[in-house]
C-alpha cells in the first residue's frame, strides 16, 4: 500500500472484556500494523472499558453511552478514524500476522476497489467459515465455501462477491465519503454489511475477498444461530434490505422466491418468528423508504 494510505482499524465491543485480548493481542505481532486500533465500548456493564485502558494503552478507546447496535458502535469509531482505509474488527477474531499486507496490495492495486473482505476461518484453522458471501433473489445470504476444508480450497487470487461479513471489512475512506455511514436503521445486527455493500455497488465499486488475508473467527458471541431472537432479527433485517434496494420486478422476483422459500423449508418453530418480522417490514415501510431517499438510492 502507498505509504501515503493510513489503515485504521475499529473494533467494536458489547462486555466483550473478556473476548478483547484475542484480537488486540493479536494485532500486536501483526506486521505490518495499522497506524490506529480504536475499541469502541458500546454500552459494556463489564468493566471494558479499565480493561482496555489498563491493558492495551496503544489504542484509542470509545465509550458509548449505551448500547448503539453493530451499525451505530462501527459509525462512531469510523467518524473517530483517520486511516484511507477502515477495517472493521469482530471482537471474536484473531487475525493472522501477515493478515494486512495482502490487503494492502489489493486496495493498492486497484483504486476502484472500495471493499474487501477475508478468508475466515474456524478456530481449528483448517475449516472456512466464510470467503466472500452471495445474496439470493429474497435476501437470503450464503458464505462461500462454508464448511470447506483448508486444504481442498486453491483459491489465491481476490474474487469477485456480492457482499463480505462485517466480521473483517475492509472499506475505503473514499468510499465511505461516496456512500455514507452503516445504516442504523439495521438495528441492533445482521444485514448492515450486506447494505453497504449493496450500496457501494450501486456507485461503481468493487467489492472483494481476499484469500491471501486470514482471519480466525470464534463465531457470534450475541446471537445464538437458529435460535428464535435469531430468526427475528435476520429475518426482519433482511426484509428491510429488500425493501431499501429490491424495486420494480426486481422486487416481484423477490415476492416469488420468498414464496417458493415459504412453501419448500419452513419448520412450523420458525413460523412466529418470520411473522414478526413480516409484521415489522410492513410497520417500517415509511422508514425503510426515508432511509433510501437519504442514501440517494435509485
Amino acid at each position: 500500500m502507498s505509504p501515503a494510505l493510513r489503515v485504521s482499524i475499529v473494533i467494536v465491543s458489547l462486555n466483550g472484556r473478556d473476548r478483547l485480548a484475542m484480537p488486540l493481542d493479536a494485532l500486536r505481532l501483526c506486521s505490518p500494523a495499522a497506524e490506529e486500533i480504536i475499541v469502541v465500548d458500546n454500552g459494556s456493564a463489564d468493566g471494558t472499558s479499565a480493561f482496555v485502558r489498563e491493558n492495551y494503552p496503544e489504542t484509542i478507546l470509545i465509550r458509548a453511552p449505551q448500547n448503539l447496535g453493530f451499525a451505530g458502535g462501527n459509525n462512531l469509531g469510523i467518524l473517530n478514524a483517520t486511516g484511507d482505509i477502515v477495517i472493521l474488527l469482530n471482537d471474536d477474531t484473531e487475525p493472522e500476522p501477515d493478515w494486512l499486507a495482502p490487503l494492502h496490495e489489493a486496495f493498492d492495486a486497484d483504486p476502484r476497489l472500495g471493499i474487501a473482505g477475508v478468508r475466515l476461518l474456524y478456530p481449528d484453522r483448517v475449516t472456512i467459515q466464510h470467503l466472500g458471501g452471495t445474496i439470493e433473489p429474497n435476501g437470503l445470504t450464503k458464505h462461500l465455501d462454508y464448511g470447506a476444508a483448508l486444504e481442498a480450497q486453491n483459491v489465491h487470487e481476490p474474487l469477485e462477491t456480492d457482499y463480505v461479513t462485517g466480521a473483517a471489512f475492509a472499506i475505503r475512506s473514499e468510499t465511505i465519503a461516496d456512500i455514507g455511514l452503516l445504516d442504523e436503521g439495521f438495528w441492533p445486527i445482521y444485514f448492515e454489511e450486506v447494505d453497504w455493500c449493496e450500496r457501494a455497488r450501486a456507485r461503481r465499486w468493487r467489492i472483494r475477498v481476499i484469500p491471501a488475508s486470514t482471519v480466525i473467527h470464534h463465531e457470534s458471541q450475541t446471537t445464538v444461530k437458529m435460535s428464535p431472537r435469531f430468526l427475528t432479527l435476520y429475518n426482519r433485517n433482511r426484509l428491510r434490505f429488500l425493501l431499501k434496494h429490491r424495486r420494480g420486478r426486481a422486487l416481484l422476483r423477490a415476492i416469488r422466491a420468498e414464496a417458493r422459500w415459504l412453501a419448500g423449508h419452513t419448520p412450523w418453530d420458525n413460523l412466529w418468528p418470520l411473522a414478526k418480522a413480516y409484521a415489522w417490514a410492513a410497520i417500517q415501510w415509511r422508514e425503510v423508504q426515508a432511509a433510501r431517499l437519504r442514501e440517494g438510492l435509485r
